[in-house]
């Protein structure tokens, strides 16, 4: 993760700046054009025109601002994953506290999947019905949940931790 560190502190600004913009001006664009093909303007209340009954507009060209984060997020995804799949087999000695991290974190999913019950209550047990979830997605969902509150707790720790350490300094 070094090199990825180094790349983006290196040239990342620069080209986080333009490709914000390059979005910005996409959505815009977009959300501007699709206003004035649909004969709106800026100012109109578009809430009252969803809550027509007759009405049939869909206004799709708010599409681009939910398609575009989701695409980035994609994209820094895949990039962090290839950084450090890069970083793991160019340097695997110095890899293995991250191996062991990783290893862990999949022993504590699958120790808090087993302890998770697959029979729910509430409002839980409608989600679970209406979507015809299978007892181990119900069990995955419970330890992805629980691992969760566990690595939040941990950050939460560390973070008070780490404060009250740099204070004796």
């Amino acid at each position: 993760m070094k090199s990825l560190f180094t790349f983006l502190n290196n040239k990342g600004q620069l080209g986080a700046l333009i490709l914000a913009v390059l979005c910005i001006i996409i959505v815009m664009g977009s959300i501007f054009a699709g206003l004035g093909s649909a004969n709106y303007e800026v100012g109109t209340d578009l809430v009252q025109i969803l809550k027509d009954k007759e009405s049939t507009q869909t206004f799709e060209f708010f599409n681009a601002a939910i398609i575009i984060p989701v695409i980035l997020i994609g994209l820094a995804a895949f990039a962090m994953l290839s950084f450090g799949v890069k970083d793991v087999v160019s340097d695997p000695k110095g890899s293995i506290k991250l191996l062991a991290g990783v290893g862990v974190l999949v022993i504590l999913f699958f120790i808090f999947q087993s302890m998770s019950d697959a029979h729910v209550t509430g409002k839980a047990a409608e989600l679970v019905a209406k979507d015809n979830l299978a007892d181990g997605t119900v069990k995955r969902i419970g330890g992805g949940i629980m691992t969760t509150v566990l690595l939040i707790g941990l950050a939460i720790a560390a973070a008070v931790v780490g404060g009250i350490a740099n204070l004796f300094k």
